[in-house]
């Protein structure tokens, strides 16, 4: 077997929060029992074995990946990108076209949100997108929208699935059945504000809405909900809201799996883009979040007997899909192979292994 080392590029690393971090670390550890040597450049307060830092990202950083490239000697370079993680700068647009010559680079999109570029830059702006992949070596989606939006520019992409971002639960404490769990930071995107209100339209004694996770800080390249703005619906709603903080990833997934239903009610609809869904559905309670915009875009997911899905946007419809989930008796049903990291390594070292100059295995 060959030595192959990959760098990850990505603009959230742990302790940093955030679900690419977590998705970065979790392939990390999977490639690793299959031997493949990983470093990471990450942004400042990331932490770990082999993990380089950026002050900020800016166009000094593709010299920065550069350096410890060559430094590291490793033979692939891996971006995961998200604007919002690179704090909307460009340079991470360009960075395929000017590293490839050097090194093979491989880019996953988590999503397809363009960078900022300058005011009324448009069209400009998704050009962007497009130039990252069609200068990569090879392009990764995580869904299928994201495919059919990218192939729909003529780009040749590899959809392979992210895994969940938690650990499985061990299930040994029990459930506090008149809860509703929300899971990840409290984003608009997210439907946070239409979860409390439909929480609202339920009889009382209201549900406890239990925020998992860290809060988020609300930020010009985020749709994070302020506590403040989340307390005060609440309290308007006459909602309680119960916050655990950030937690340990074991930790986190025991609190899923005690809550009495996880309500994820995506804006735009559910997708595979989201490792704290996956974390949900394998924590053995019902889950609740809104149906995607094309019906086949959650797979083999949709086949899951503890996953209910509700119109995005409905408060009254979430209300009484949230209410039929608080009774639900039926059995949960693991995940499919396809989420599971081992297959997931699997896919990424065997394209890893297909690039030009990369050690076969």
């Amino acid at each position: 077997m060959s030595s192959l080392k990959v760098l990850f590029v990505t603009g959230e690393y742990p302790p940093l929060p955030g679900g690419v971090g977590d998705y970065t670390a979790n392939l990390r550890l999977a490639l690793a029992a299959m031997g493949v040597r990983t470093a990471v450049l990450s942004s400042r307060g990331a932490a770990g074995e082999d993990v380089r830092t950026v002050r900020r990202w800016n166009w000094a950083s593709v010299g920065r990946v550069l350096q410890i490239a060559r430094r590291e000697q490793v033979d692939v370079i891996h971006i995961q990108y998200q604007a919002g993680a690179f704090g909307m700068h460009p340079a991470l647009n360009l960075l395929p076209s000017l590293v490839s010559r050097r090194l093979p680079v491989v880019t996953t999109f988590h999503d397809l949100r363009v960078p900022y570029l300058f005011p009324k830059a448009g069209r400009l702006r998704k050009s962007a997108i497009v130039r990252t992949a069609s200068g990569s070596d090879a392009t990764i989606v995580t869904n299928p929208a994201d495919a059919r939006a990218l192939r729909n520019e003529g780009l040749d992409v590899l959809q392979i699935p992210i895994g969940p971002n938690l650990p499985p639960p061990t299930r040994t404490g029990g459930v506090e059945q008149h809860s509703v769990a929300f899971f990840g930071f409290s984003a608009r995107s997210k439907g946070i504000i239409e979860l409390i209100r439909a929480l609202e339209h339920m009889p009382e004694p209201r549900p406890v809405l239990v925020l998992v996770g860290a809060q988020g800080m609300p930020a010009p390249v985020n749709d994070i909900v302020p506590a403040s703005e989340v307390d005060r619906l609440a309290s308007d709603a006459g909602v309680r809201v119960r916050r655990t903080g950030f937690l340990p990833a074991r930790d986190a997934s025991e609190a899923l799996a005690r809550a009495g239903v996880i309500v994820l009610p995506f804006a735009d609809g559910a997708s595979l883009r989201s490792g704290s869904l996956l974390a949900a559905l394998q924590s053995g309670r019902p889950v609740v979040t809104t149906a995607p915009q094309t019906a086949s875009d959650l797979g083999e997911l949709t086949g899951l007997p503890q996953l209910l899905l509700s119109p995005s946007n409905n408060c009254h419809k979430l209300h009484a899909a949230i209410s039929h989930a608080l009774t639900w008796s039926g059995t949960p049903a693991p995940l499919p192979p396809m989420f599971r990291w081992q297959s997931i390594a699997t896919a990424h070292d065997a394209l890893y292994r297909r690039l030009p100059d990369a050690p076969p295995r």
